[in-house]
């Protein structure tokens, strides 16, 4: 499955609600992103261990926290 999105002004990949609910993904789930070399895209899926601490999710640098955004965290400029 491939979903175009724009990636926001602090880093954030906005998945709609009916998007996680076709892969599965839910607030809290820790998620692996890896870089396809030959495009520019990005592979996201959930990682194996869900139990990483927020400082080990940062440390290793290509995990990430599916959190929800508020309306006032959305940018339509």
């Amino acid at each position: 499955m491939n979903y175009q999105v724009e990636i926001g002004g602090n880093n954030d990949i906005p998945l709609s609600d009916d998007l996680c609910r076709r892969l599965n993904f839910e607030v809290g789930d820790i998620l692996l992103y890896e870089k396809l070399d030959n495009m520019m895209a990005i592979v996201h899926s959930k990682y194996i261990d869900q139990s990483l601490t927020d400082a080990l999710i940062e440390s290793a640098g290509n995990l990430t926290r599916v959190i929800p955004l508020s309306t006032r965290d959305i940018s339509l400029e």
